[in-house]
């Protein structure tokens, strides 16, 4: 009876060893599975994000200098500039 024991607990505590290695492994493959990804301006997706907080004051305020630089400038077809906020890019053109 002590023998039956015996291998009935070793039994056990393989299976749970291997249950828990498992799950270590699972865990750590889904967890490469997030990744950051850039997204250029151009896209369809870019262009989206860009216009999310198109009447924010914050614009406005950085919109107002750049207007007023290329007004003075009459070679420069367009100026940029990228948010501090949200890294939206914002972009002035004639």
């Amino acid at each position: 009876m002590g023998e039956i024991m015996y291998e009935r607990r070793r039994l056990l505590v393989s299976t749970a060893a291997w249950v828990g290695g498992l799950a270590g492994v699972v865990a750590i493959r889904s967890a490469r599975d997030f990744q950051v990804e850039e997204m250029t301006p151009t896209s369809a997706v870019g262009r989206a994000y860009a216009d999310r907080c198109y009447g924010s004051s914050e614009h406005a305020a950085i919109i107002a200098p750049l207007k007023a630089l290329l007004a003075s400038d009459p070679s420069v077809r367009s100026m940029s500039e990228t948010c501090p906020i949200c890294g939206c890019p914002i972009i002035v053109r004639r």
